[in-house]
């Protein structure tokens, strides 16, 4: 009977080591993803743009794209007039 008793204080002595250990290696994991999560928030910023800030700077560029063909189309205009009138002798 004795000896029941020392292998059943055995297994449970590994058993609650090895749940320790594996809760210690998960809390261990845990506090690395908050770290990790802590950077890329704190990075998130930096690198991507907002959808919002995306459309007003695509807006802009649209705006100014606008005006840059508005004077070629002037330009153009002017060149097949001018070419236009051109008699060939």
């Amino acid at each position: 009977m004795e000896i029941n008793q020392v292998l059943f204080n055995w297994a449970v002595a590994i058993a609650g080591f090895l749940g320790g250990f594996w809760v210690k290696v998960i809390w261990d994991s845990m506090k690395e993803l908050r770290a990790d999560m802590r950077k890329i928030e704190r990075d998130l910023p930096e690198i991507y743009v907002r959808k919002d800030d995306f459309k007003d700077a695509v807006k802009e560029i649209k705006e100014d794209m606008k005006e840059g063909f508005k004077n070629i189309d002037n330009t153009l205009n002017l060149i097949f007039k001018k070419l236009e009138g051109k008699t060939d002798k």
